[in-house]
């Protein structure tokens, strides 16, 4: 997946001027949503129960059923797996893992005398949404090469009159100061002319880090003990780094192997992307008894402000008559571009079941049209060339993504103040024609007592993707699992 689990493609050697790709709107409205330890181990159904932290991102009225004032903190675990497989290659795995916080939250509660509104409760603090830490590596032979696209690049611009001072800065301009595509004559040249398809080795290493946290303010009443109505206003904090390696190499040398005189490539990509972003987030939960309750949640569309900071390296080495070069490193400019992105509305219906003082089972089916993300990319001001880039990207997304079901189920089981949890996420595919739902198992248990409890919860999360270094390069496809494993110390005041 391109955020945890790369649900889609990924490309990682785009030439184009714009770094923003149909594909990272993924990264930022196919969710994963952590929290509490035991909101993490029912799988997140608790719409329609509240009484936890991490439901303040879902359905903000489980806020009104807080009887105390209560704080939160949640340390967590994240371990990565992801095995890649280039077409008649081998497959080989990576793992990652990385430690951080899913959760700290802090809720008052009040309640108000002589009224027919028992509770009026705050709460802020903040939970985790995305996870991006991954890491990818894969190897083998395979025909065509990254530079057959830099030289077409470069034949255009100088055959409708430019020069090498008009090449991509970040593509094919990095390889005509190494020397990978030069003038042969009067003709624009390069290595692999007459060789486009010819078969070479290939390696390529992704490693992403960093997180996607929502901060939230919080409010929320219960009126007459039937209904609870809250309101989250909700700031997600954007911090994405990937780092990139792709290698190419001639497997017979640079005089006796498939494409005479070249030898190696090394091409590397290093993208920041931060941002902050806002939306609202409004629930109302009914209790129909003692037994039953029914929720519903509504989630505006997040704006997202966000900026990409990238740059690129180049090395090629290559040997002739005159002996053998290894070519230097070129680097490319700092790269910086501001742009917004709009990511769907949610809406999310929720049903509760108590089972008197035995524990609970929640049910939670979440609607999300991933197809109506939408970028703008004349924030900071309009230009014809960025306006057509946009409309064409906004396309790609329609046509590429579909809407898509997310289901979550969950229960827990109550042993005097000791708690078993278990539940089971199904995210159904955005991907336009495909079918199914990438699948989530958790697990928890908890200790409750008067002041002070602790939840802990397990989640493991299993899906495939895709990798593609460039255009027309061979589809590496990847299996990925991710399991999250967090801890909740809470405490009651």
């Amino acid at each position: 997946m391109k955020r945890y689990l790369l649900p889609a493609l990924l490309c990682l050697m785009s030439a184009q001027l714009f770094a923003q790709t149909a594909a990272d709107v993924l990264r930022y409205s196919y969710l994963r949503p952590g929290g509490t330890g035991r909101f993490l181990a029912v799988s997140g159904a608790m719409g329609a129960l509240g009484a936890d932290f991490g439901t303040l991102s879902t359905n903000p009225a489980g806020l009104a059923l807080f009887r105390s004032d209560e704080l939160t903190v949640t340390p967590g675990l994240k371990f990565a797996h992801t095995d890649a497989t280039l077409p008649g290659g081998s497959t080989t795995g990576e793992d990652r893992s990385t430690f951080g916080f899913d959760n700290v939250g802090l809720v008052f509660n009040t309640s108000p005398r002589a009224s027919r509104w028992k509770t009026f409760n705050v709460g802020i603090g903040f939970n985790r949404q995305s996870n991006f830490n991954q890491a990818i590596y894969y190897q083998g032979s395979a025909g065509g090469s990254i530079m057959n696209g830099f030289f077409d690049e470069a034949n255009s611009v100088f055959t409708g009159g430019g020069s090498e001072q008009d090449l991509y800065p970040f593509g094919s301009g990095l390889a005509w100061q190494a020397n990978a595509i030069y003038f042969s004559g009067n003709d624009l040249s390069y290595d692999f002319a007459g060789f486009e398809n010819a078969t070479v080795d290939r390696s390529h290493t992704l490693t992403s880090y960093g997180s996607m946290n929502e901060m939230l303010i919080s409010f929320a009443g219960n009126y007459d003990e039937k209904l609870m109505v809250g309101l989250t206003v909700g700031v997600p904090f954007v911090n994405y780094r990937l780092e990139g390696e792709y290698i190419e190499s001639d497997p017979g040398g640079a005089l006796d192997g498939n494409v005479p005189y070249f030898d190696r490539l090394s091409y590397t990509e290093l993208l920041r992307t931060e941002g902050i972003g806002v939306n609202l987030k409004l629930g109302v939960i009914y209790k129909v008894n003692q037994m039953i309750r029914l929720g519903a949640a509504f989630h505006t569309p997040t704006s997202l402000g966000l900026t990409d900071s990238y740059s690129n390296t180049f090395q090629y080495a290559y040997e002739d008559g005159g002996g053998k070069y290894d070519g230097d490193v070129i680097f490319s400019p700092d790269g910086t571009t501001d742009y917004k992105l709009r990511t769907p509305w949610r809406a999310i219906a929720s049903g509760g079941f108590i089972l008197n003082k035995h524990g609970f089972i929640g049910v939670d089916v979440e609607w999300v049209d991933y197809g109506a993300n939408r970028y703008n990319l004349n924030a900071n001001g309009p230009s014809n060339e960025s306006e057509v880039y946009e409309r064409e990207l906004n396309r790609e997304i329609q046509l590429a993504y579909k809407q898509a079901m997310n289901i979550r189920v969950g229960g827990e089981l109550a042993l005097d103040d000791f708690r078993l949890r278990a539940g089971v996420n199904l995210n159904g595919k955005p991907e336009e024609g495909a079918d199914g739902f990438n699948t989530a198992f958790t697990l928890g248990a908890g200790v409750r007592g008067e002041s002070f409890f602790l939840d802990l919860g397990y989640r493991r999360n299993t899906g495939d993707g895709s990798v593609q270094p460039y255009a027309g390069a061979p589809l590496v496809t990847t299996d990925n699992t991710a399991s999250d494993i967090v801890l909740t110390l809470g405490f009651k005041f």
